[in-house]
């Protein structure tokens, strides 16, 4: 009798250990995560994500990396409509009012939202009305970074030319399109043949600083009124841009070798991406740059009229919809919770060259002072985004007329006149079509 009751006591004691072990498996909530971010910023992106599920044992991530650009998308909304959708995905905000009718977002109420820590209070409100859905208190993507363009300095050729202030900005860059060209001229008298070095041969980078400096010249790129490029702005915009490379500023078609002759020395500025930082820190760390390196947002050339103005994009979380298989209410809150989680800790994630349109993060004195990125954590209080209709986005129409006329325009191959001309005949059919 007693060796039966040994069995049958190792027997349920067995029986709970298998238990509880099969409860605790069972337990953990599977996500599918995808996004686009390849290279070094995957690679940080994916410490993050080992972070999260090391301190979340009832979640795990597993992240894929998938092509960026047009494939990205037509993917996610493939899967979408046949139930085989990721759980979270990492999306271009710019593209919401393009991808909205394919039916590809979940929404998010601010009450859901609110439960993990998000509110709308705490992001700048460029990115903010970004985000938000067709219903009053729902969003369609949560802001997570933004890609910003920025002015790259070669401080040392700065202080040549007398450009540098006391507390370490370049303030003569700002005011008025005359100061920068005065503060342009000056670095060519102290021997800087092509003071500032762009991109022009790509029709996206050549778009980014001519959306903002649309804007700094008091026009606006598209109007439900007015269409694309109404009044004069637009105008004024294109011959400031072109006048760079006519009169020796910049050098005419210029691709990659733009950032490459700035790393070696050859130029004082270098117009491009935030995500162009990453490169030249490394270098000046290693001592192997040969000059000191900063950034800032980009010159304010609308200051002295009250116009600051700064073009941003940003990619936000969004949960992806499916009508045959919808995401279930276990995942759905875990991945509110991921969203909560990377939303807060996002620190290590500003050091790629990301700003992070966060206010708690981009207003923190850890932020402020981090080299060399600290220098534009105010450009959240001037951000501005394209304008909220389908023909604008990333990999969008826009970007398919903008690559017949834009680098033509810029170097010099058409006038600034027949630019407007023929982007407004055909971005004007475009949304008429829509």
């Amino acid at each position: 009798m007693g060796v039966n009751m040994k069995n049958i006591f190792k027997t349920a004691t067995t029986f709970i250990i298998l238990s509880f072990f099969s409860f605790n498996a069972s337990a953990v909530t599977e996500i599918v995560w995808w996004d686009l971010y390849g290279g070094g910023d995957g690679a940080k992106l994916q410490k993050m994500v080992d972070s999260f599920n090391e301190q979340h044992p009832d979640i795990n991530i597993t992240k894929t990396t998938l092509e960026w650009g047009n494939p990205f998308y037509a993917k996610l909304e493939m899967a979408s409509a046949i139930g085989e959708q990721p759980d979270i995905a990492l999306y271009h905000m710019s593209r919401i009012q393009m991808a909205k009718k394919t039916g590809v977002f979940t929404p998010m109420t601010v009450e859901e939202l609110s439960s993990v820590g998000i509110n709308q209070e705490d992001y700048y409100d460029a990115y903010w009305n970004k985000g938000k859905g067709d219903k009053a208190g729902e969003m369609f993507t949560v802001p997570y970074d933004s890609p910003i363009y920025v002015m790259h300095y070669n401080k040392t050729l700065m202080e040549k030319a007398g450009l540098v202030d006391d507390d370490g900005g370049f303030s003569a860059m700002d005011g008025s399109p005359e100061k920068f060209r005065a503060a342009l001229q000056k670095l060519k008298d102290v021997g800087v043949e092509y003071p500032i070095s762009i991109n022009n041969e790509s029709h996206y980078h050549a778009y980014w600083w001519y959306l903002t400096l649309v804007k700094q010249f008091g026009g606006e790129i598209w109007t439900p009124e007015g269409g694309w490029c109404p009044g004069d702005g637009c105008l004024k915009a294109m011959k400031f841009y072109n006048g760079l490379h006519e009169d020796g500023f910049a050098s005419k078609f210029l691709g990659e070798d733009a950032f490459n002759g700035f790393v070696a020395g050859d130029n004082a500025m270098f117009a491009g991406g935030g995500w162009s930082m990453s490169p030249i820190i490394k270098l000046s760390q290693e001592n192997k740059l040969g000059w000191e390196y900063s950034v800032q947002k980009m010159p304010q050339l609308g200051k002295d009229n009250g116009i600051l103005a700064s073009h941003v994009h940003a990619s936000g979380f969004m949960i992806p919809n499916s009508k045959d298989n919808p995401i279930s209410d276990v995942k759905r809150k875990a991945v509110l919770k991921i969203i909560g989680w990377f939303a807060k800790n996002n620190l290590y994630w500003a050091t790629a060259g990301h700003y992070i349109p966060y206010k708690p993060t981009a207003e923190s004195t850890m932020y402020k002072e981090m080299w060399p990125s600290g220098a534009f954590s105010d450009v959240g209080e001037i951000a501005f985004m394209e304008p909220n209709h389908p023909v604008f986005g990333i990999a969008g129409p826009i970007y398919e007329v903008l690559g017949n006329w834009l680098v033509g325009a810029v170097n010099g191959d058409i006038s600034a006149e027949e630019f407007i001309e023929n982007t407004r005949s055909e971005i004007n059919f475009i949304v008429d079509s829509m």
